[in-house]
């Protein structure tokens, strides 16, 4: 009785996750942010850590958590080197911003005045 009600759940979940790894695979095909790829990856797994928890709920079994768990360290991982890049990145501007001596956002905002007094 307890797996005409779960088969449905299962198919519900299916569809969920193939939506999102087909979202994530197109994100990653068409996008040319490096960012945005790197998002469009984690929504990728988080349809294939979806796929392993409805197996594992389906079956009343721990093996799609622990499978789960292991995509669940690999965004963690990703993220976590996205944001050391991040951050490495800003600090690398800063320290070059430094060295020329000027700010990017004042002459960001002084190149905008030019082209506003010219028309």
């Amino acid at each position: 009785m307890v797996l005409l009600h779960a088969l449905p759940m299962l198919h519900n979940h299916l569809f969920i996750a193939i939506t999102l790894i087909v979202l994530g695979f197109l994100g990653m095909l068409l996008q040319r942010n490096a960012l945005a790829t790197v998002f469009s990856l984690l929504i990728w797994l988080q349809g294939a850590g979806l796929i392993f928890m409805s197996y594992g709920q389906y079956q009343n079994s721990r093996e799609g958590n622990l499978y789960f768990l292991i995509i669940l360290f690999l965004i963690l991982t990703l993220l976590s080197a996205l944001a050391a890049l991040i951050f490495r990145l800003r600090e690398s501007e800063e320290q070059d911003n430094l060295v020329r001596g000027t700010d990017e956002s004042q002459s960001v905002f002084q190149s905008q005045e030019g082209t506003r007094d010219r028309g």
